[in-house]
Order: C-alpha cells, then structure tokens, then sequence
C-alpha cells in the first residue's frame, strides 16, 4: 500500500507544492503504476503580488505569502475535489521542490583508483558518500553567496557509480581498479522550510513531507524523456530567476542561477517605458517585443534593447560557469512558461552563442514532454494543461525510483 493510498494496491495518492521564484504550486496527483502517466486531481498556482521588489527578502515575503494562500486553497478546494474524485482516497505525504534562489544544488564527484582490484561493498559505498558529502559542506562554507545563509540539507541523491569508467546498478561483491560516485546534495534557507513546517503542522499534520530542488527533480524528469542523450543544458526560467544544469555523461555535475526572470525584465521595461506593470508583462508574452517599440520612440526603444542585452549578459555569465573547464552541452532544453517562450527561447540561445560561439539546438520542455503522451493522454491534461512544472513534478511522483539512490532529510 503507498504512502498515499485509497486501500487499491495499485493506487498512490499525492500532495505536489512546487515554490518558484515568483509564485507557488499547489496539487493532487493520482498515480497508477498501470498507467504511464499520472493524473492530476486538481491544482492551482498562485502567483506573489506583480509589484515593484526593493529585494530578494521582499520577494522571499512575497512568495511565502503565495505559499500561505496556495496550501490554503489546497486544504479547502483541494480537498473537495479529491473526496469527488475517490472518496476513499487518504492524503499522508507531500512532495516539495523549491527553485532557485531559495535552493541550491551542489554536486561532488569522488574517485577512488587502487593498482589492485577491490570489492565494492556497502561500507565502501558509505565511505565515498561520506567524502562526497564533506566537500559539499566545505564548498558550502566557502562560497560568499552561501556562507551567510542559515542553510539546511534537505536531500541527497546519489545519482551515478562508475566502476572501471562503465555505469553500473548492482554494485555490491563487484571489483574494479577505479570507482568513481557522483552525488547531489539540495539545501534550502531555514526560514522557508520553518515556514513549510508550519504550514504542514497546520493543515497536514500527519503527513510526511519529501522536499528537494526542482532542478534536481527536473534532471530526473530529463534522464527519462532523454535516455540517449547524456549531455544536456537544462535551463529553468520563472519569475523571478533563471537557473541551469549541466548534465554531462548522464549526470547532473553543477547547476547556478541569476535572480533574472520573466518579472524581473517586466519590471525595467516598465520604468524605462512608463506603462503599466501588468502591461509590460503582457508584451512578454508576444511573438516579439516590435508592437511595444512600435508604440515608444526610438530613445526608449533602445533602452529596451538595453534591457534584453542586460538579461543575455547575465545568462552568458551563467553559460561561463560550468563548474569545469567545458562549455555548456549542445544541447539546451529550455523548462520556460508557454506564455513567454516565443522571445525567451531565442534570447536563450543567443546568449549560448555568445558564450560559447557555436550554434545551439534550443528544445522545448513542454513540447517535449507533450509529446511523451499519447493524443488521447493529453486530452485528459484538462488542470491548467500548459503548467509544465506541474506535470514535471506529477511524473516525479509517478515513477518513484529516482537516482540510485535518494534520501529525504
């Protein structure tokens, strides 16, 4: 019997809340281990208040007080809606991911060579995850941009054991000269998880709570929309930030972010222009920015362009920092919302020319995770079927196994 369980054996029930930058996920999923897919029950995303930020802690109130409606709605309509769907049905577990910048993922490769083979055994395993997890704590204590912050581990994956350089699953008795493990570690700032802790006491006080980054829960998804493609740049764009993940030999090796997102550009383009907020937000979300420089003169015009090279520098920066001496993979997989991916996607890929000054194949998330349903599958993605993190996060839960290993903390 799951963890979310209506008493079918086959039957797992699950609360998905997914804190973006800028607004927060709340839903209901219902996995089948029949079925390919999940459904999704119910869901709504409530987004922080579209408003002038002095602040990254102005944003973090902001979002919390989205997080705070959100489980809200959760606890009433959500409810509602599951005991219509399957009345029998208990809710016992939630599945968190938070975004950048309220977490980070830092991964740790550690390599072992011996001039003789030697057998792979669980203390050895221990022994590797162990030195994996204190460079972590060192990286942690000495980056600036997290030395400062009360931060909390709140989950490890192990996602990669190389023996002898070829992937292997079972491991144990094995020998090899050389063993190298690859490992994930997700923390958070305190003060979130205190507030999901609340929440949860709250409105759930029962249940057990699963919280990791969604770029590791996005680089899951990616290993099996893309089994064969074990070099990947996964790119997030929300609200408020962009975030990216290398992927190199099927691993997830670093990931950073910029606080630089769809907002973010609405918000200069709203001073620079003098138009309304909501307005700039909306021109964002066309095939190109021309019907709002049509409607400006030419000196505001170009400050516009400024404002765009300003976002394509950052994300170049971004490009440049790949936690090796490589450039970023060819291939860019784009998680970005439909709305805006028609001017996002190209600005993406215009940086990754300038950082890297070839060509890159820009691919869409959401098109390619549509296309992973069937004709008669997606017609059943009637709850907000364009909210790609929703169904990201709702296949997370479908498939359970992730990683060799993963450990919630």
């Amino acid at each position: 019997m799951g963890l979310f369980s209506s008493g079918r054996k086959n039957d797992r029930y699950g609360i998905i809340i997914d804190v973006g930058s800028g607004s927060v996920l709340t839903a209901i999923v219902h996995s089948n281990s029949h079925t390919i897919h999940p459904t999704v029950v119910w869901a709504h995303r409530e987004h922080a208040a579209l408003k002038k930020v002095e602040s990254v802690q102005q944003s973090a109130k902001s979002v919390m007080t989205a997080f705070l409606n959100a489980s809200m709605k959760l606890d009433s309509e959500g409810r509602k809606a599951l005991k219509e769907y399957d009345s029998s049905s208990k809710l016992s577990l939630l599945q968190i991911t938070i975004s950048a910048p309220w977490s980070y993922t830092v991964t740790k490769s550690v390599t072992v060579t011996q001039d003789e083979p030697i057998e792979i055994s669980e203390n050895l395993i221990d022994e590797l995850i162990q030195s994996a997890q204190k460079q972590v704590e060192e990286d942690l204590q000495e980056h600036e941009a997290t030395s400062e912050l009360d931060l909390k581990v709140i989950a490890r994956a192990t996602m990669d054991f190389l023996s002898n350089g070829y992937r292997v699953k079972e491991i144990e008795g094995e020998q090899a000269k050389k063993l190298q493990l690859t490992q994930a570690t997700v923390v958070s700032q305190n003060y979130l998880m205190s507030e999901i802790e609340n929440v949860k006491q709250k409105l759930f006080p029962s249940a057990t709570v699963n919280t990791t980054s969604f770029i590791l829960l996005y680089y899951c998804t990616m290993r099996n929309l893309f089994p064969n493609n074990d070099d990947l740049c996964l790119i997030d764009i929300t609200d408020e930030a962009t975030e990216i993940g290398i992927v190199r030999d099927g691993s997830l090796t670093y990931s950073t972010h910029t606080p630089y997102g769809y907002f973010s550009v609405a918000r200069e383009i709203s001073e620079v222009t003098n138009i309304p907020l909501h307005e700039a937000l909306g021109h964002l979300k066309s095939e190109s920015i021309d019907a709002l420089k049509a409607k400006i003169s030419e000196s505001k015009s170009e400050e516009v362009d400024i404002i765009f090279k300003s976002y394509i520098e950052n994300v170049t920066n971004l490009f440049h920092e790949t936690g090796d001496t490589l450039s970023i993979p060819k291939t860019l997989i784009v998680h970005a919302d439909m709305n805006f991916e028609p001017i996002f996607i190209p600005t993406i890929q215009r940086a990754a020319k300038i950082a890297t000054k070839i060509e890159h194949t820009a691919v869409s998330l959401a098109e390619k995770l549509s296309e992973s349903y069937s004709t008669e599958e997606n017609a059943k993605r009637a709850v907000m079927p364009n909210d790609t993190s929703l169904y990201l996060a709702a296949e997370f839960f479908h498939k359970q196994k992730h990683c060799l290993d993963f450990k919630y903390l």
